[in-house]
């Protein structure tokens, strides 16, 4: 299939940009996913790009590998040689590398889960008083210490960074492992720390989904890796959900300020929603005085939807009934099984509906909580 077979409007206008780097601020439903692979599928098919040094950064496997079969499906042989891909996966193969293990002296075992709680008890000393304060500090580290989107990534900012990363790096030595939240910084660390490096020269385009949801150090290893080719970024700062690990929406509300020769781009129609919940969405973040104003804007033929507020004795109810919701719908045949999404505020209630689904209804479904690396 052609690149721009049926192609119009904001889709056509990012499939085909030139200019680097190229901001996408891309709202709920506009057609995000569809933009980026029919870009991907231009750098291949017109620029003759070869498909491995092209580099997609995702937030979940999942959305990686439904890029890639996306594009095999529309008649791209090669598209399985495209390194899609989340960043944490990225960073993990660099780090893997034995010519990168021993520049760095680690061993790229993961450390066990279970290990954790010992490290974290080992760890605890007069200053570094408390578990919950030692999980905090791995975060920070897991951001290369920038808590501030302002902040340059790399370096700990005070006395208690410095004697946590102390303490942290010598057990992890000590005990052959690495934390998953090092592999980001560790890889930062190379990448500055050895210019000549191969992967920073590996690709030709950069196209980096949910920059919204970034923190610093992700950032940087991006602009590393994309400082000899071209980077496009899609996000939306409306949909910045990783404050704990210190991603901020300015990441990419603000990113001209960082790269001054960015070409903007957008995408505003929501295709998947019905008008009320457009109405809805567009009430509630306007309540957000710090945002870039715009507005999501419904396809007109979109029908007005339903919308329930309901409240439930507890958090096991709530599961239960969210699960019979959506089997009786699916039982009278007003929706399909594959065009159901779940949002939820934490792991442990998608993980009771998804145990429901299952269970009570026979249901199937994803929980993306467990795709999230």
């Amino acid at each position: 299939m052609l690149w721009n077979k049926d192609l119009t409007g904001a889709s056509l206008e990012i499939a085909e940009a030139l200019e680097s780097p190229l901001r996408v601020s891309a709202e709920p439903g506009t057609g995000k996913t569809f933009s980026l692979m029919r870009r991907v599928l231009r750098l291949l098919e017109q620029e003759k790009i070869p498909a491995e040094r092209i580099l997609v950064s995702t937030l979940t496997r999942t959305s990686a590998n439904d890029l890639v079969k996306n594009i095999r499906e529309n008649g791209h042989e090669h598209a399985s040689e495209i390194k899609a891909m989340t960043l944490h996966s990225f960073c993990s193969a660099v780090l893997s590398k034995a010519d990168v293990m021993a520049v760095t002296g680690r061993s790229p075992r993961s450390v066990a889960q279970f290990e954790i709680r010992f490290m974290f008890e080992d760890l605890l000393s007069p200053t570094l008083n408390g578990v919950k304060k030692l999980k905090d500090l791995l975060k920070a580290y897991e951001s290369a210490w920038a808590r501030l989107q302002t902040e340059e990534p790399g370096y700990a900012q005070t006395e208690i960074d410095e004697e946590f990363q102390t303490q942290f790096l010598a057990w992890m030595k000590f005990h052959r492992s690495m934390h998953v939240g090092e592999l980001v910084p560790e890889c930062l660390r190379y990448l500055r720390e050895n210019p000549t490096s191969q992967f920073l020269t590996a690709f030709d385009h950069v196209l980096v989904d949910e920059y919204q949801d970034l923190n610093r150090a992700d950032q940087e290893v991006l602009d590393l890796l994309s400082e000899n080719g071209k980077i496009t970024i899609i996000g939306d700062e409306d949909q910045s959900i990783y404050s704990f690990r210190y991603a901020n929406p300015e990441g990419i509300s603000k990113y001209r300020e960082r790269r001054p020769e960015t070409k903007d781009a957008s995408l505003e129609v929501c295709y998947r929603c019905p008008t009320t919940i457009v109405e809805m969405a567009n009430h509630l973040i306007s309540n957000n005085k710090n945002r870039t104003p715009r507005t999501l804007k419904p396809k007109i033929e979109n029908d007005s939807g339903e919308i329930h507020v309901v409240q439930w004795n507890s958090i096991l109810d709530e599961a239960t009934g969210v699960a019979e919701f959506i089997q009786s719908r699916i039982s009278r045949g007003e929706v399909e099984v594959g065009k159901v999404i779940i949002l939820t505020q934490s792991r442990d209630i998608a993980n009771m509906i998804r145990s429901s689904l299952h269970l009570d209804h026979g249901l199937s479904c994803y929980n993306l909580f467990s795709e999230e690396s």
